[in-house]
């Protein structure tokens, strides 16, 4: 599906403009027929250099507007309320589009299907409902207090990696202070002595003169490492590669599967709540998913389901999906809420994911410490050395 700007009159000639979702363009021209508008233009939505708005922006418009509108504003009112507070000189700009687009005719989930790089594809489809359903004030509030759990999700997850990273880096530039500056100084006290330099203190001085002089080749080497690995990455073959690797190993396969289902289920059951039929809410919730061996296997949920399956039945029956899945979806649909029940366990997830990524940090820092402390000592020890071997001063 793709999105598509179009220009169409209605019966008495007035123009209206906006944006919709179709396959083609032939189909945009017949849906726009049979809402009784007469096609003039239709284009498809170009897609653009990504624009960067940060979350907290997003979150507290769809916030703000849900209040506006459940205070009885209608939407272009709220729009052009909500353009007058923005600090973020694009994303204020993004708002006057939506106003612009409202203003002409289109819902506010077309307009925001213009807008996929910044809103995501979620929200165009979680509003689509709520214009449906005539709930598209709590819907925005659902809508924004999901956007903000995934905001707080990330931040805990960067959060953790803050004080090993600064531990790392802290570790690495000391040792090359030492191996660059100290070392290759303390070696010189010998050359000017005459003394032959031991044979640990001259590997570290070589080390460390290779570091002064071609250090700069490191961070290219990495660069181009990075730039490289990420250009692979996207070949499909060299990624399924990757993926599969990754999914064999214990550790990794925990982080991956509960970090991926942690957004399917919350994604999904959001989705749900908000009234997007089940089918589009799990088509939506697999193109979030990043691992290949876990898109490989998602692919038979939306046949099962079309076909009349359970979900839980899905869950319980293929691998590689933790088994509180099956048993945790099979209360919900007894219970009716598979909402509830997929946010639940999008809850459950998350906290599992943070307690074993907290685990690891606890133990990686100890780690970083010792094996600091283990490669200075050597240094220390190396002069040490070289200080008890002098035994003949030669003029």
């Amino acid at each position: 599906m793709s999105f598509f700007q179009y220009q169409a009159r209605d019966i008495q000639g007035e123009i209206h403009k906006g944006v919709m979702e179709a396959a083609s363009e032939l189909e945009a021209a017949q849906k726009l027929k049979s809402g009784r508008l007469f096609p003039v233009k239709i284009k498809p939505v170009r897609s653009r250099r990504p624009r960067r708005v940060p979350d907290e922006h997003i979150i507290r418009f769809f916030d703000d507007l849900s209040d506006l509108l459940s205070a009885g504003l209608p939407v272009d009112r709220a729009l052009a309320l909500i353009s007058t507070n923005q600090t973020h000189k694009v994303f204020q700009r993004i708002v006057r589009d939506l106003l612009e687009d409202v203003q002409g005719g289109s819902d506010l989930s077309g307009a925001l299907g213009k807008y996929q790089d910044v809103f995501g594809n979620l929200s165009d489809h979680m509003v689509r409902a709520g214009e449906a359903s005539g709930t598209l004030g709590p819907i925005l509030k659902r809508l924004s207090s999901y956007l903000d759990q995934r905001r707080e999700f990330k931040q805990s997850l960067i959060a953790s990696m803050i004080y090993p990273s600064i531990l790392l880096g802290v570790s690495f530039l000391s040792i090359v202070i030492l191996l660059v500056y100290v070392i290759p100084k303390f070696a010189q006290i010998f050359h000017d002595l005459n003394q032959e330099v031991p044979f640990l203190t001259e590997m570290l001085m070589q080390a460390g003169v290779i570091m002064k002089e071609y250090g700069w080749v490191f961070p290219v080497l990495l660069a181009l490492t990075y730039w490289g690995g990420g250009h692979l990455y996207r070949r499909p073959k060299v990624r399924r590669m990757v993926d599969r690797i990754l999914f064999k190993l214990p550790f990794s396969r925990y982080i991956i599967l509960r970090s991926e289902m942690t957004r399917f289920c919350r994604t999904m059951g959001t989705m749900v709540q908000a009234g997007v039929p089940l089918l589009r809410s799990i088509s939506l919730g697999e193109q979030l998913l990043v691992n290949t061996v876990l898109k490989e296997a998602m692919a038979p949920l939306h046949h099962e389901i079309k076909v009349g399956h359970s979900m839980s039945n899905f869950f319980r029956t293929h691998q590689p999906f933790p088994a509180r899945m099956g048993t945790m979806l099979r209360i919900a649909e007894e219970q009716g809420s598979i909402g509830e029940g997929l946010i639940s366990l999008g809850d459950h997830f998350e906290r599992e994911l943070q307690r074993s990524l907290q685990k690891l940090m606890n133990l990686l820092e100890p780690v970083v410490i010792i094996a600091t402390g283990l490669v200075i000592g050597l240094m220390v020890l190396s002069m040490f050395t070289a200080i008890f071997g002098i035994n003949e001063i030669q003029f």
